[in-house]
């Protein structure tokens, strides 16, 4: 599959409690501040309505505008945290899932080893082409520019632009292995030179 050598290979799983906070992590500094700001403008331009309304009491337009930016602005306040449960309650469907991080020089590859899927009445015919397929080829991450590696109390964010995000727990990881994770931002600035 690759002839290049890996710096380091490991296979985790995700505690859902890991996953809610990493994704709490990536939602603070990526998604946060967005949010911040349009609640910031929803409330000023309802407190200039609030102004409109007060100067002219029959003016029902300014009350509707009002109403409206009110909805906007918690709806910017309410999202981040609905997607965060979405996708939370998404994750802990899948606990025991086996992921496989296999970092090289210039990229890293994240896999799923082994999934955990729901029972179901199949037939056997079927079960066996499964188990014959071939396992799903890695996500390739290159070591660039656009990759952020943060650290936290029990994991490791890895952010790909600002829309891709991969949580790696430190649960099993050694010393050295964490060193390596650590310093991928250190070989990045390496290649680039």
């Amino acid at each position: 599959m690759n002839d290049q050598h890996y710096r380091l290979e490991k296979e985790y799983s995700i505690p859902i409690e890991t996953f809610r906070a990493g994704y709490l992590a990536y939602q603070k500094k990526y998604v946060y501040l967005k949010s911040y700001v349009f609640i910031a403008l929803f409330l000023l331009l309802a407190a200039d309505f609030i102004h409109a309304a007060i100067k002219t009491p029959d003016n029902i337009f300014a009350y509707v505008l009002i109403m409206v930016c009110l909805g906007f602005a918690f709806r910017e306040w309410y999202n981040p945290r609905k997607i965060r449960r979405s996708v939370c309650d998404s994750m802990a469907q899948m606990q025991g899932t086996v992921y496989k991080l296999a970092v090289a020089d210039s990229f890293i590859d994240i896999s799923t080893v082994s999934e955990v899927l729901p029972p179901q009445e199949e037939d056997p015919e079927e079960a066996q082409e499964e188990e014959n397929t071939a396992p799903p080829e890695p996500t390739r991450i290159p070591i660039d520019g656009s990759l952020s590696v943060l650290e936290y109390d029990s994991f490791f964010l890895l952010v790909y632009g600002k829309a891709v995000f991969y949580i790696v727990p430190k649960d099993g990881f050694t010393e050295p292995e964490q060193d390596i994770m650590r310093n991928i931002s250190e070989n990045r600035s390496q290649q680039e030179v």
